[in-house]
């Protein structure tokens, strides 16, 4: 290959590189400044908010009477709550199971396809009744999960303090099942206490992780929820964005969320996170680059990285595969540099592993989680985190895929859970 062209590629590739690791670098710097600044809130306000709890359900027979049970033993007057399930498109016995266990049922009268649709459906149904039987908040949750006793408390502290949506701490039930759900389990405490408390603790906006969030009545009645994307979570923390609403962090909002056994399972979830990402990125992108620059919108600025995702692996790849190439060229002609470029990548692949597990094994021994059971999932992180890959860059080239469902079956007695994180 002509030199001239191998000094474009490697200029090409340098300037990969620096841009994907300065994307890098603004992440890690948040999280440990987050990280050092971090401190715990306790609950102290009276309740005082009238709270709803919604739960969207399609084929959730097996769990959904163990999150009604758990939510029925808040520690908070069973007078200013009420739990409410939405069944859809369902073929099994999840109504009846969420009315035995003591939850009111609000039938879905419109066909829906996704969850943002029949969560509309509730809102529009909750928002018409009168001001006395009105509600002060939306809590959202997923059947699987399981709620900690302190959670409206949290939520009620929250709406005091102002904030019109936030997000609660993203727990793991089952983080032994398998080591693919201990590995899901760690990503999501990397995502209660680097993203979301990091950014709670410096002033910043915390963004939506799908289960566990509050909204408030007055914010729904503004803006909406109006969301078509895979991700309604993420596309929602972009409309807040765009609207100039702060997404808070409730830590003591604590929910238990099933993770998937199987890898295949994992994939096919974070398959459509990334699809969903990157429908995110065409709607709302231009928007959110234009606030970030003219109005200097710190939190637009911040979900259109999270949103660029997918794009800033794919220019990622380049200085990897540069490499590759140049280390083949340099063994077809005989090169010695061919040699420590190969040494150099091992001990990069080597240590990128060691990393990525040091890193898995610091956030378990932060949430007071690390012990003998998470041997499997640490050794398996690193695996885990590869498979994000062909996930982001498949979302990038093809359509987004169908909703697949995964089983959730883990049905265990909330009061489990919480003894296992007393």
């Amino acid at each position: 290959m002509d030199s001239m062209i191998w000094k474009i590629l490697s200029a090409f590739s340098v300037i990969c590189g620096l841009f994907t690791g300065l994307y890098g670098i603004y992440f890690a710097a948040i999280a440990v400044l987050g990280t050092i600044r971090h401190r715990v809130k306790t609950v102290t306000a009276e309740p005082q908010k009238r709270i709803a709890a919604l739960i969207a359900a399609r084929n959730e027979e097996a769990v959904i009477g163990h999150l009604v049970r758990s939510l029925q033993k808040q520690d908070y007057p069973q007078e200013l709550y009420d739990i409410y399930v939405i069944p859809n498109n369902c073929t099994d016995h999840t109504e009846q199971e969420a009315r035995a266990a003591g939850a009111k049922i609000i039938t879905c009268d419109v066909p829906v396809h996704s969850k943002g649709e029949v969560l509309n459906v509730a809102f529009r149904h909750l928002l018409s009744l009168p001001e006395e039987e009105g509600y002060d908040a939306f809590c959202i949750f997923d059947a699987d999960n399981l709620v900690h006793s302190g959670y409206m408390r949290a939520v009620n502290q929250t709406l005091l303090e102002g904030y019109d949506i936030a997000q609660g701490y993203r727990d793991s039930k089952n983080p032994d099942s398998s080591w693919v759900a201990g590995c899901v389990s760690m990503f999501y405490w990397m995502m209660s206490r680097f993203y979301n408390s990091a950014r709670h603790a410096l002033g910043m906006s915390a963004a939506l992780n799908g289960t566990g969030f509050m909204v408030s009545a007055d914010l729904i009645r503004r803006q909406g929820f109006d969301t078509v994307s895979l991700t309604e979570d993420l596309e929602y923390t972009a409309q807040c964005a765009i609207h100039g609403v702060k997404v808070g962090w409730m830590e003591n909002a604590v929910i238990y969320d099933e993770q998937p056994i199987r890898m295949v399972d994992s994939y096919n979830q974070r398959r459509r996170w990334s699809a969903g990402t990157v429908q995110c990125l065409k709607a709302y992108g231009p928007t959110l680059l234009r606030k970030s620059l003219h109005e200097h919108s710190l939190a637009c600025a911040d979900i259109l990285l999270i949103f660029a995702g997918a794009l800033v692996q794919l220019i990622g790849l380049f200085p990897l595969a540069f490499t590759i190439l140049y280390t083949l060229g340099c063994l077809v002609e005989m090169n010695g540099a061919a040699i420590w470029l190969m040494v150099g990548g091992v001990i990069g692949g080597i240590g990128g592993y060691l990393g990525s597990t040091l890193l898995a094994a610091l956030i378990c021994w932060w949430e007071k989680k690390l012990s003998m059971k998470r041997i499997p999932a640490l050794i398996g992180f690193s695996i885990f985190l590869l498979t994000w890959i062909p996930a982001n860059l498949v979302s990038l080239f093809c359509p987004p895929p169908k909703w697949k469902a995964i089983p959730h079956t883990v049905a265990i007695d909330d009061a489990e859970i919480e003894n296992h994180r007393a």
